[in-house]
C-alpha cells in the first residue's frame, strides 16, 4: 500500500493511503468466508432512508461484487425501491464474523444489466420465483393482508399454473441493481478490540483513504 499525503493534527501526521483496490480486498474476504463457511457470506444489510425520521434496513443476499458496485435484486412494488428511488442512494453493510470483517458501503444506485438479472433468476428455487409472481398478482411486497393464509392460498394458485421452476418467466417488476460505492469503510476485527479501521473515498479511477480511531 502507498502512503503519501501528510497533514499535521494535534503533533501528529495523518497518512493518506492511496489504493485502487478496497473491492478486490472485500472480494478476498467474501471467498475467505465462505471457505470458513460463515453463513452470512452471501448476506448484506441494505439501508435505505423512508423519511426524515426514519431508516429502514433488511438483509438481503449479495449476489454479485464487480468493479460496478454491489449487485443485489429488488422487486419494484417494494417500498425499499421506492425509497432508493427517491434518492439514488443506499448504504451496505456486510459483516463476516468467522474472519472478523465488517464493510460499510455507501454510494449512488446504477441498474444491473438484464441478461445478469436473468442469470439470478435462473438460480432461484420455485418458491422463491413464486414469490416474486405473487407481488404483482395478488399484492405488493410488504402490503398488509388479511392472514396469512390468504398468502398461501395465493402461492397454491400460482404453484398450480407453475408447477416447474425452470417454466416460471421472470415478472418484469423484478429489478437488479448495484450499489456503485463511494465510499467504503473497512473493519478488520481484533480479539483485543483494537480494530483496524479504514475509510475510502471514490477519487477519480482510484481511491483515498484514512485510518480511523476504532
Amino acid at each position: 500500500m502507498r502512503r503519501s499525503g501528510h497533514q499535521a493534527r494535534q503533533g501528529r501526521p495523518v497518512v493518506t493511503h492511496v489504493t485502487d483496490h478496497p473491492i478486490r480486498e472485500i472480494t478476498e474476504d467474501r471467498e475467505r468466508a465462505r471457505a470458513a463457511a460463515d453463513p452470512l457470506a452471501d448476506v448484506c444489510y441494505l439501508v435505505t432512508v423512508a423519511s426524515p425520521e426514519r431508516a429502514e434496513a433488511r438483509a438481503l443476499t449479495l449476489r454479485d461484487i464487480t468493479d460496478e458496485g454491489f449487485g443485489i435484486l429488488i422487486n419494484r412494488t417494494s417500498p425499499k425501491w421506492k425509497q432508493l428511488s427517491a434518492t439514488d442512494t443506499a448504504t451496505l453493510l456486510i459483516h463476516w464474523p468467522t474472519v472478523r470483517r465488517q464493510y460499510r458501503i455507501w454510494g449512488g444506485i446504477t441498474p444491473m444489466d438484464a441478461s445478469r438479472v436473468n442469470v439470478y433468476w435462473a438460480r432461484k428455487n420455485l418458491g422463491s420465483k413464486l414469490l416474486e409472481y405473487y407481488y404483482t398478482t395478488f399484492a405488493p411486497q410488504s402490503h398488509r393482508i388479511a392472514s396469512r393464509s390468504e398468502f398461501l392460498a395465493g402461492i397454491e394458485e400460482l404453484r398450480r399454473r407453475y408447477p416447474d421452476r425452470d417454466a416460471v418467466p421472470r415478472p418484469e417488476s423484478l429489478a437488479g441493481i448495484y450499489v456503485a460505492p463511494r465510499e467504503i469503510e473497512v473493519w478488520h476485527g481484533s480479539e483485543e478490540r483494537l480494530h483496524d479501521r479504514r475509510v475510502y473515498q471514490r477519487s477519480g479511477a482510484g481511491w483515498v483513504g484514512h485510518t480511523l480511531v476504532p
